[in-house]
């Protein structure tokens, strides 16, 4: 008897340490992607990060180290949901779409980060975090905190063209 005392405890401990991580996590389900980034605006919000609604609705706007980050959630009813995280970087003064064209090429071939593009006359870096209806604040600070070691890449592989300007120790 007290072996099945033990083992409910237990049960009944690891229900509630799952209902607790559980409740700080945001919940994403069905596949309406502006009512996804309405709650992804005010989950962040509340968790003290700076942040804004972009003007389609569609994503947020996050603001780290003076570089802003959007985040842009997919979710899908019946399957695997994603955030979709886009960094822009204007090139260096007198660089142009050539310069950034041969640098997203260098990138995508050289970090397997996420993908790199030419994009209304910048280089745009988009990545992934996938999951499935729920996602926790420790996720999404981690998600940053790698894109911003991805932008410490970034500036080391461009560090000897200077076509966006960056530099290693300007990005620590």
């Amino acid at each position: 008897m007290h072996r099945i005392g033990v083992f409910l405890l237990i049960g009944f401990l690891t229900a509630c340490v799952a209902s607790g991580s559980s409740s700080s996590s945001l919940l994403l389900e069905g596949n309406d992607d502006a009512a996804a980034a309405l709650a992804l605006e005010g989950y962040l919000r509340q968790a003290q990060q700076p942040v804004e609604l972009s003007s389609d609705q569609l994503g947020v706007f996050v603001y780290r180290r003076g570089m802003a980050t959007l985040l842009t959630p997919v979710v899908q009813s019946d399957g695997f949901d994603r955030i979709v995280a886009t960094r822009i970087y204007a090139p260096a003064p007198g660089r142009g779409e050539a310069e950034l064209a041969e640098l997203a090429a260098t990138l995508n071939a050289s970090l397997n980060v996420g993908v790199f593009s030419l994009e209304q006359g910048a280089l745009a870096f988009q990545a992934q975090l996938g999951f499935v209806n729920r996602v926790s604040l420790e996720e999404l600070v981690a998600f940053l905190d790698w894109l911003d070691a991805a932008e410490i890449a970034i500036a080391a592989v461009d560090d000897g063209n200077g076509t966006l300007g960056l530099t290693v120790s300007a990005t620590q």
